[in-house]
């Protein structure tokens, strides 16, 4: 079995949930195939995320320049990409993983790339600087692939419809979450007066839907709003109309603080615009939170039955669950329940185990 080099350049000091997949996969792939020789690169920033790699005898580890991490913006993206052009010329007959499109070869055939969502298509104004490449790089590059991998049935759709690749070569692998920190069901479990947000601040997660909601029924009820996560949160505090009730930015968190806020709230909310995948609120529903969440895009693939849904262009809507959910004890115990139920499915072992799969079939085609 040949060598198989892994593109973990994404991973920065503050991973995102691009950044959390790769960590998690390659652990999963790691635990779940030790004869396979793999050779991975990671930037200078990434060292602490991937320092369990150091351990491995069969993974052999290259760390280039910090630099290439999503920390710098732009211009790590940028090199990223250009970085994945070279590994392409430099190995064109050995199955390279990437971990997003960013990372992504424009031309290899025995790549196998990772594409979590299309949201510079959806939203361009938010992502001008990535919609040239998604626009007109993107679709060649994914039709010369040796495989492409979605986290979503949505996604794969999307994909389909927008670029036409090869079916035969298109997969969608669900991501998983850490189902170790699972907690059983204890109605006695010290549950704080926050409703809580986790993820990026960015236009297209609607923080600003879900403030104006908040501000609707603060007045109802006695829980605080917690917005936690990476952003322009000057931006969003301006945009805050004010009124009854308390919000709080917490900025980015660490992983600590992540497993105690979802532990304690009273409520998840997120009321994306769109998701490829959406880890939040099966972090939360691990945890034994109840969830409200968009009705779109992938959403509901992943929720299934044990959220509750709402439009997010509406707050009302949004403002309404909110208000049912913290209201109705007996709702908020039957989301509890399902949210372990649903939670419980996605495992990142399996999803490793499917990864794998995926890479035999890119090496059956190199013979």
């Amino acid at each position: 079995m040949g060598s198989l080099i892994i593109n973990a350049t994404c991973i920065g000091e503050k991973p995102d949930g691009i950044a959390v997949y790769c960590r998690e996969i390659i652990h999963g792939i790691l635990n779940e195939n030790q004869n396979r020789h793999y050779i991975v690169y990671i930037n200078r920033k990434g060292i602490n995320e991937m320092s369990f790699l150091t351990q491995r005898k069969n993974v052999t580890l290259y760390i280039i320049s910090g630099w290439f991490s999503p920390d710098y913006g732009f211009i790590g993206h940028l090199l990223r990409l250009l970085f994945s052009q070279y590994l392409a010329l430099r190995f064109p007959r050995t199955i390279i993983f990437n971990s997003s499109p960013l990372e992504m070869a424009m031309r290899h055939k025995f790549q196998v790339v990772m594409i979590h969502d299309l949201i510079p298509l959806i939203f361009p104004d938010d992502h001008i600087k990535q919609v040239p490449f998604y626009k007109y790089f993107l679709g060649s590059a994914l039709r010369s692939a040796g495989a492409v991998i979605t986290p979503s049935k949505h996604t794969m759709k999307m994909i389909e419809k927008q670029f036409h690749p090869n079916p035969g070569k298109l997969f969608f692998i669900h991501n998983g979450i850490k189902l170790s920190e699972t907690k059983h069901i204890n109605d006695t479990k010290k549950k704080e007066n926050f409703i809580l947000y986790l993820g990026r601040l960015s236009p297209t997660k609607n923080v600003t839907g879900l403030i104006n909601a908040y501000r609707k029924i603060a007045d109802q009820i006695p829980q605080k709003l917690i917005i936690a996560g990476g952003g322009d949160i000057e931006n969003f505090k301006k945009r805050d109309p004010g009124g009854p009730g308390k919000v709080e930015f917490r900025g980015y968190i660490s992983d600590e603080e992540v497993d105690r806020l979802l532990s304690t709230a009273t409520l998840f909310v997120f009321p994306s615009f769109y998701e490829g995948f959406g880890f939040p609120p099966l972090e939360a529903m691990v945890r034994g939170c109840p969830v409200v969440v968009s009705n779109v895009a992938s959403l509901p693939e992943i929720c299934g039955e044990a959220a509750l849904y709402v439009n997010p262009r509406s707050v009302e809507s949004i403002a309404d669950a909110m208000f049912k959910v913290i209201s109705d004890e007996s709702l908020r115990k039957s989301l509890i329940q399902y949210g372990y139920e649903r939670a419980n499915q996605f495992t990142w072992q399996k999803s490793a185990k499917k990864h794998l799969k995926v890479f035999d079939f890119v090496q059956t085609g190199m013979k």
